[in-house]
């Protein structure tokens, strides 16, 4: 055993006594590092609150034009139920997907 992590022993426990880390503890990760200057007090506890992320202009964008995708599916659905040609269908949503991401 080290650091006092696991078990004392393996033996009887029907395991190996390998320790892994949990890949699924989600870590703060907008704290600003832990400065050695300042000890545990008031102070510290203020800088510690919790900063508001700027969202990344990527992922807005690519959901915005997911979400012209998804409006140019549900046409596509609408008219593939109304019998309309495949042809017809293509050009249409071709026209409404110009048109929405002209929008933008």
């Amino acid at each position: 055993m080290s650091s006092n992590v696991g078990l004392s022993t393996p033996r009887g426990s029907g395991t190996s006594g390998y320790v892994q880390r949990n890949l699924s503890h989600l870590r703060p990760r907008d704290y600003p590092p832990p400065s050695s200057s300042s000890s545990t007090s008031a102070s510290d506890s203020n800088t510690r609150e919790y900063r508001q992320r700027q969202p990344d202009k990527e992922i807005l964008e690519h959901d915005r034009k997911r979400s012209v995708e998804v409006k140019c599916l549900e046409l596509r659905d609408k008219l593939e139920d109304e019998g309309i040609d495949e042809d017809e269908i293509d050009d249409r949503v071709e026209v409404y997907r110009k048109k929405l991401l002209e929008e933008l």
